[in-house]
């Protein structure tokens, strides 16, 4: 063997070595092998392109999606990975196309397929140079924007699923076309979480749907029922749902028929006449305390002429023993169709009994707190917070017992219900820290309410024998949108309760 085969032998080893360690991609110099080892060259070259096509083609398959060329499931969390470590804030919107198994079953796969590719168009019309949409299943679609706001970007879908709609609605199109959306801002920075990323934007875009949905075209020849004719929900399969929890009561109204559903425990627990009243909205003020009742009536008349969607409020109702419960509504308006009526769905939840509620107040803890403030995500509109924090209740648990620190942090919380009269819900956050939530309330009324907490809420509580006035702080927090994540606000409103002066009360020497 010559010194010059050799080398070549040497030269062709070491780029292999380089390409399997990934140091080089460059291509192995042919022409520099001596004669005999050109041809082994030249394989080695066409084979390593094969193999660099292929592993192309593989990378493709791992993160692009075949049908609509944008990047999959695994192209997403890749691309959130990127993010996430830059830890700089973006916005998500999950996205899901309406009625694409209708699609399917009754024109084919084909045209699935087309009304995919149509949406598809129009969501990447809509985007910005940064922007980037995924595919990640049949119907589902991801939209990340890391320079736009979540108001600015639900407005850019908006517009778009508007004019999908309007474009459709002609009956050319075999049926028309739109999608439900919901977006998500988050900041890694700030404590956010991906699971409660995907879980906010995933809730908001089912709740878009039940509120948005578009009719399509009836066939002729399908039967259609007649609205009286049918119930809202099978009685016992109601009734199955309703006894899998004793604290959550859900029911149902009618609002063409006054026609309503409630369960078996919220008949016993509220004293209802029956699971079917009619008029229940009628009935159900009148076990509302007299202070939270007009609000209750305000709020729930905008949802029966079809004002709101989805109302969630906390009041306290006038359980069967005679005695309030601090109760949380979480309710949605479906809007009716020519064959289904308009309905008011939703869930009571009875404090007194539920699992996430304080022991020492009766208020809900910390987290019916975080759950409490993402459904405030879930509507875009004017949103306060009031934090209040119980000082000095370390020093009445070391003088006096850890019974005396709770009568104080129960009157307390007894105090604010009275402040907030059902315009808010109110909370324990954690250790001596409330927090008071607020829709649809303006700066100056949620000062006016941190006012009259601060006047009112350093009430005297008699300890033995002293009459011990607790000191307070009082924070507020004011936004146009909720666009950000549960502990974020919680954060910020930690940082202004440091800030904030003492209220002063009782010395303890």
């Amino acid at each position: 063997m010559n010194e010059s085969y050799r080398l070549g032998e040497q030269s062709i080893i070491a780029h292999l070595q380089r390409l399997a360690n990934g140091v080089s991609t460059a291509e192995l110099d042919v022409d520099a092998l001596p004669t005999e080892l050109r041809a082994v060259g030249e394989q080695l070259q066409k084979t390593l392109a094969v193999l660099q096509q292929e592993r192309q083609l593989l990378e493709r398959s791992a993160y692009i999606d075949s049908l609509t060329n944008l990047g999959n499931r695994g192209g997403l969390d890749h691309h959130v990975d990127q993010l996430w470590l830059k830890g700089a804030p973006f916005t998500c919107a999950y996205i899901d196309i309406d009625h694409l198994k209708h699609c399917n079953d009754k024109f084919g796969h084909a045209e699935g397929n087309r009304y995919i590719l149509g949406i598809c168009r129009a969501l990447t019309e809509t985007m910005e140079h940064d922007d980037l949409l995924f595919r990640i299943g049949g119907d589902e679609f991801v939209l990340v924007s890391p320079t736009t706001g979540e108001a600015e970007l639900e407005q850019r879908l908006e517009r778009t699923r508007t004019d999908l709609v309007e474009a459709t609605s002609d009956g050319k199109a075999p049926m028309i076309a739109s999608f439900s959306f919901g977006c998500s801002h988050v900041d890694p920075l700030a404590g956010d979480s991906r699971r409660q990323m995907t879980m906010d934007a995933d809730r908001k875009m089912y709740r878009y749907k039940l509120m948005h949905r578009v009719q399509q075209p009836k066939d002729n020849d399908v039967p259609q029922h007649p609205i009286v004719d049918q119930l809202p929900c099978n009685d016992r399969v109601f009734q199955a749902i309703s006894m899998s929890s004793e604290t959550r009561y859900p029911f149902i109204l009618n609002l063409d028929t006054g026609e309503s559903q409630w369960s078996v425990n919220a008949v016993r627990d509220f004293d209802l006449p029956s699971q079917h009243p009619f008029n229940s909205v009628d009935m159900w003020l009148a076990r509302v305390h007299p202070e939270d009742r007009d609000n209750v009536r305000a709020e729930l008349d905008m949802v029966i002429n079809g004002t709101w969607h989805f109302h969630y409020m906390q009041y306290r109702v006038m359980d069967a023993t005679g005695a309030y419960a601090l109760c949380d509504c979480t309710g949605y308006r479906l809007d009716g169709t020519d064959t289904e009526p308009n309905m008011y769905v939703g869930t009571i939840i009875n404090r007194s009994l539920a699992d996430t509620t304080d022991s020492v107040t009766g208020l809900g803890d910390v987290h019916a707190l975080v759950n409490a403030i993402g459904e405030m995500r879930r509507v875009p509109r004017e949103a306060g917070f009031i934090a209040i924090k119980v000082d000095d209740i370390a020093e009445v648990n070391a003088r006096f017992g850890f019974d005396a620190g709770d009568r104080v942090l129960a009157e307390s919380a007894a105090c604010l219900m009275d402040c907030s009269r059902g315009k808010g819900r109110l909370f324990r956050s954690t250790g001596p820290t409330f927090v008071a939530l607020f829709d649809e309330l303006g700066p100056e009324a949620i000062d006016e309410i941190a006012s009259d907490i601060e006047r009112f809420l350093g009430s005297p509580v008699l300890i033995g024998s002293l009459e011990y006035q607790p000191p307070i702080r009082v924070a507020t927090l004011h936004l146009d949108g909720v666009d950000r994540q549960p502990v974020s606000i919680l954060n910020e409103l930690k940082a202004l309760l440091k800030e904030a002066p003492q209220v002063p009360g009782t010395k303890l020497d």
